[in-house]
């Protein structure tokens, strides 16, 4: 009885332990939602959709570029590449134009990434932070 009871005391604490909030998110399922890009942080513009990306199993790759939503495929056997992304083609105005097409560029260059607690930064061939992100849950 007392070895069931440390037994259950133990995996308890692991338990504890595995949901420890400084734990690195998965990069799977999550709402990646876009803070910097090129060292510099970006501002939503109101009645715009907030720059984003959803990595889903599958391959899967979508969001948004701030003015466009975008899907896609991505592969992570080597590092983290993005394929051809399809857009819608909205017409935007300065500076979510701007912010649009520096999202994607950056998408483009990507070849790595790392996650540290619940951000995520988009490295590309040097190691360069091209796009730095915030984990939430999918929205």
């Amino acid at each position: 009885m007392k070895f069931l009871f440390a037994l259950a005391f133990f995996l308890g604490l692991a338990a504890c332990t595995h949901m420890d909030a400084d734990s690195d998110e998965p990069l799977l399922d999550r709402y990646w939602r876009v803070v910097e890009i090129d060292g510099k942080a970006i501002k939503v513009v109101s009645n715009h959709a907030e720059p984003h990306l959803i990595l889903a199993a599958g391959s899967r790759a979508y969001g948004s570029d701030g003015c466009n939503r975008f899907n896609g495929s991505y592969d992570t056997t080597q590092g983290l590449r993005f394929g051809r992304m399809a857009s819608t083609m909205m017409a935007c105005m300065p500076p979510v134009d701007l912010l649009a097409r520096e999202f994607m560029a950056a998408l483009n260059t990507t070849a790595s990434y790392r996650i540290k607690g619940q951000r995520m930064d988009l490295l590309d061939t040097e190691g360069r932070v091209r796009v730095r992100l915030e984990a939430t849950f999918l929205k």
